[in-house]
């Protein structure tokens, strides 16, 4: 007989907590999905250049405290359960990089630096490092920390014969032994825009930045992004840019550097076409290694044993319909000839606002422990079993 399991995957922003504001209802939803045997992940399109250890070990002590301090023996949130934006890196990404120098864009620096080295990534450049090793690649940065105009005639200068720059001669910066760059890494939101747009639009003209300015006959940069959020919820009361917006503003910009390097718009779009990989919620990537995370967790939570046979039945729990929600229809495409299929459950507690279109939404419920509530009446439809009772959540 064909088993059949179920498992979630928890969104943390407007599900666990709204705003600063963390949900008591958390603890009693995670308590009854690990009562009922069900194992799940929390996804979510941040990080901040945190390891998965560092999030989970804070996530757990709000979702705890916010529940009121007992955890039992549940499954609570650890690095194995969680999928941060860029988690899906480690497996998929690293391999072919371990031993190749990277661009490391985002902040704060040594968080991230220290996540690259985590993953195994062994030759790591961030991009505000990159700039500190050779001041000229940003004409303001010696200015601002030094609280003057970045104009010559308002700094101390040197004098010395100046000679024609013929086109394609080396930056005086360049070193003979310049290592090439083999991919940038978009890890989280950088703080200096102007920087990190300069430093990724150099390496992803030429693999040697300092020595030659745009080189075609190097292949398209790699260029992964690990969140396509265009905005984010902050303490703000609208929301501000997040990576998304920073990818529309490398992009564009790079279209406008290779114009100006007279590439024809042919090229221009091949190069961006070929370059550009995006992970991070809804694309397809991280819902299937979200898939495996949890079919890899699922014998830790009891029930039917897991086979290749196993039919699968995933859910999702969060408050975005263009990412939570949008993941989950374009899951459901992918497994369109298969036995897999995925839920969406939308919840009121963030994003989404009643009377905005749900994208599918399998249904739509006030918070977390009423998603969980849902899951566990539906599982027990689908396995003719009777669902255990809700429990009143913490007000």
């Amino acid at each position: 007989m064909t088993s059949r399991r179920a498992a979630i995957a928890f969104d943390i922003d407007g599900v666990f907590k709204y705003g600063r504001q963390w949900s008591g209802a958390g603890l009693t939803a995670l308590r009854r999905a690990s009562e009922a045997g069900i194992p799940y992940v929390f996804v979510t399109n941040g990080g901040g250049g945190l390891t998965e250890a560092t999030y989970g070990q804070h996530l757990k002590e709000k979702v705890v405290s916010a529940g009121g301090g007992s955890s039992a023996d549940i499954e609570l949130p650890s690095a194995e359960r969680m999928v941060l934006s860029y988690t899906p890196w480690e497996s998929q990404l690293v391999p072919d990089l371990a031993e190749k120098r990277v661009l490391l864009v985002g902040d704060p620096a040594e968080k991230t630096k220290e996540v690259a080295a985590s993953y195994g990534l062994k030759h790591v450049t961030h991009y505000s490092d990159y700039a500190r090793a050779h001041p000229s690649v940003n004409p303001f940065r010696a200015a601002q920390q030094s609280g003057t105009s970045h104009t010559a005639v308002a700094n101390s200068s040197s004098v010395a014969a100046m000679s024609p720059q013929k086109k394609g001669d080396a930056s005086p910066a360049a070193s003979k032994t310049e290592v090439p760059f083999a991919a940038i890494l978009v890890m989280c939101d950088p703080y200096e825009w102007y920087e990190a747009l300069q430093v990724s639009i150099d390496v992803l003209c030429s693999p040697t930045p300092l020595t030659v300015e745009f080189d075609p006959a190097a292949p398209p940069m790699p260029l992964h992004f690990s969140n396509p959020d265009f905005l984010s919820k902050f303490e703000h009361p609208f929301p501000r840019f997040a990576q998304g917006a920073f990818k529309i503003a490398l992009l564009a910009l790079y279209k406008a550097r290779l114009r100006a390097l007279r590439v024809p718009e042919e090229s221009i779009s091949e190069r961006c076409g070929t370059s550009l990989r995006q992970w991070g919620k809804p694309t397809e990537a991280t819902y299937r290694f979200v898939e495996q995370r949890l079919r890899e967790l699922a014998p830790q939570s009891g029930g039917a044993p897991v086979t290749a046979e196993t039919q699968w039945c995933f859910y999702m729990v969060g408050d975005n319909p263009t990412s939570d929600m949008e993941g989950v229809r374009r899951a459901n495409i992918h497994h369109r000839d298969s036995t897999t299929e995925w839920r969406g459950v939308l919840v009121r507690t963030g994003v989404y606002k009643e009377g905005d279109e749900t994208n599918g939404a399998h249904v739509v419920v006030d918070g977390i422990e009423q998603a969980v509530d849902w899951i566990l009446e539906r599982e027990a439809e689908d396995n003719g079993t009777a669902a255990p009772p809700a429990k009143k959540a913490r007000a």
